[in-house]
């Protein structure tokens, strides 16, 4: 099945020229994972890149700075449009980039409870209080009308999920800003499991979401 809905071209040149945070850069690098025909946009904007840094003079950097990030990424970005087909078992649904900066597989998770029919895993907090999670929800279960402080991104990692702007099935990523108020309804035919990364809280609609709201941490 083809991905539809994928990141747009900012995201690409932003990963490829290293300016990402570490959860964004992993968000991309695992969407890229599920879109093979990417390597193509992703070496076009290395080379745009490549050409600019031609015309700077170069600063001094250390002869690690390298093997530290690629370590702190756990590889990502190597594995970014074509992940080492070794790198994951063929029964798990996390992408390559994703489970070998995990360390683990999906099952293996220490998921809490967000709603009913819900779960999470807080995986990275970073600057500007962003947020690297994931959500695991049954067939059927509907996620209340929320906005957020900034952007949102959402990608499917198994089964569905519909919102106002259409259907996202698995590698479709889901782009919202802080201006969108939304509700999620999973697909009823397989559970769903998804990467988000967002900034600060999630802002509910409805007075009960938000009662709930400190016991879920996010």
């Amino acid at each position: 099945m083809s991905v539809v809905h994928r990141l747009g071209e900012e995201w690409i040149m932003d990963y490829a020229a290293g300016t990402l945070s570490e959860g964004a850069a992993l968000m991309v690098a695992s969407h890229l994972s599920f879109v093979p025909e990417a390597r193509a946009d992703l070496a076009a904007a290395e080379a745009i890149g490549g050409a600019l840094l031609d015309g700077l003079e170069p600063d001094a950097v250390a002869p690690d700075a390298f093997a530290r990030l690629m370590a702190k990424l756990g590889g990502a970005e190597a594995d970014a449009a074509e992940p080492a087909r070794d790198a994951t078992p063929a029964s798990s649904v996390l992408p390559a980039p994703l489970r070998r900066w995990l360390g683990r597989d999906v099952d293996e998770l220490g998921w809490s409870f967000l709603g009913p029919g819900m779960r999470k895993v807080k995986l990275w907090r970073g600057p500007n209080d962003e947020r690297l999670w994931m959500l695991r929800a049954k067939p059927g279960a509907r996620i209340p009308a929320h906005g957020h402080s900034g952007i949102e991104l959402v990608l499917v990692l198994k089964g569905s999920f519909t919102d106002p702007s259409g259907t996202f099935r698995v590698g479709d990523v889901e782009e919202a800003d802080d201006a969108d108020m939304h509700s999620l309804t999973i697909g009823t035919e397989d559970e769903c499991i998804c990467l988000a990364l967002t900034k600060g809280p999630i802002r509910f609609e409805g007075w009960i979401a938000r009662l709930m709201q400190p016991f879920i941490g996010l």
